[in-house]
């Protein structure tokens, strides 16, 4: 809601994870820099649009939105007419009504490990400052996250860039949950979503 109504087993398969990494060149785009590989994933908040004048639409956990699907309570997509996005025009709060999340299935590779990152803010309109949640890969969580939004605005977010690593043993898909851990009717902020694979001899340390 809104002021105006985001293993030895493996490590000794590192042939096995350059051949299936190449194998899947289809899905994903190389970076040689960084030695990790784009997934093919849309981790934005661009669809559905929040249909104009309205400042956001609440999603009722269980109903989809674009790629994600809502959970919890319930989440508000929040478009640029009330505050600054990280990217395109739209956010996500993860605080609707109440308490929220929202997930997306993604198509992974056996034995290898994967690097998500994403833009955090907090609405900055509701109490408490402190905004709370986790990043949870099939239910289990791999990241908590915090932010505070003292000082921050509709038009000075504050987006900070936060990264978390997991590591795929068996399985070919899994589900990211971004939850709020914290009560009231304004919570974390989150926008641009990515994921990128990476040997597990190669993969850089989340921040």
């Amino acid at each position: 809601m809104h002021p105006l109504r985001l293993s030895a087993a493996a490590l000794s398969s590192a042939a096995l994870l350059l051949t299936a990494t190449t194998a899947s060149a289809s899905a994903h785009t190389h970076d040689t820099t960084t030695h990790t590989t784009v997934v093919d994933f849309d981790g934005g908040f661009e669809t559905p649009a929040v249909p104009a004048p309205s400042p956001f639409t609440t999603y009722l956990g269980g109903q989809p939105l674009g790629p994600w699907t809502a959970g919890g309570d319930s989440v508000d997509l929040t478009s640029d007419r009330l505050w600054d996005a990280a990217e395109g025009h739209q956010s996500l709060d993860l605080n609707g009504s109440s308490t929220g999340s929202v997930s997306q299935e993604i198509r992974v590779l056996p034995l290898t490990s994967y690097v998500v990152s994403f833009e955090l803010a907090g609405n900055p309109a509701w109490a408490p400052a402190l905004k709370t949640g986790e990043l949870r890969v099939d239910g289990t969580p791999v990241r908590t996250f915090s932010f505070d939004v003292t000082g921050h605005g509709f038009r000075d977010m504050g987006y900070t860039r936060q990264t978390a690593v997991f590591t795929n043993l068996l399985k070919h898909s899994v589900t990211l949950t971004f939850a709020s851990t914290g009560p009231g009717v304004g919570g974390p902020v989150i926008d641009d979503v990515r994921v990128r694979s990476c040997l597990l001899v190669l993969c850089p340390p989340a921040s």
